[in-house]
């Protein structure tokens, strides 16, 4: 009876470390995203009002492949307008990606990232006055593409942000 608990016991431990997923195997679903790349982002600073950006994205894949490093960069009129940094790593024990974020004006936000489906993927943090969340994918010519959505109360979403952008190089 011992033994068969045992080996019940081995089995069960062995099935669920085969279910979950490496980190590694977990940031090569981002591998998508690393390179140079370049393009337009718009983002709805208020009602009717549009703020254009020549956006800039710079992201690596660090520490053996164990963290996303993503740097966007923003210029207006060739003026620097935003800078963010972001790590984006996966948990082993919760099975959930994880990313922090950091402004040049120093704020820092802690965000969920997780998978919808291949190559999409929402991210997203809660603000005081509601939640916003963010929409990575590829369209159809290869084209980083990101929508943003701000919400007051969970449930209605508007608009925030949108980007388009080109891979300049790997």
């Amino acid at each position: 009876m011992k033994n068969t608990l045992t080996i019940f016991l081995m089995l069960f431990f062995l099935q669920k470390a085969q279910a979950q997923m490496t980190s590694m195997e977990a940031m090569e679903k981002l591998s998508f995203l690393v390179g140079e790349w370049e393009g337009n982002a718009k983002a709805m600073t208020g009602p009717g009002k549009v703020q254009m950006i020549d956006q800039h994205e710079s992201v690596q894949l660090r520490l053996g492949g164990q963290i996303l490093v993503i740097e966007g960069m923003g210029y207006q009129q060739g003026e620097l307008v935003f800078n963010a940094m972001a790590l984006v790593t996966f948990d082993t024990e919760t099975q959930q990606y994880e990313m922090q974020s950091w402004l040049a004006s120093g704020e820092r936000t802690n965000a969920y990232f997780k998978e919808l489906s291949p190559e999409i993927f929402e991210w997203g943090f809660p603000l005081p006055n509601g939640k916003i969340r963010y929409f990575i994918s590829l369209d159809e010519e290869g084209r980083w593409k990101e929508n943003g959505e701000f919400s007051p109360d969970g449930k209605n979403w508007y608009p925030s942000f949108e980007m388009l952008l080109t891979k300049k190089q790997e």
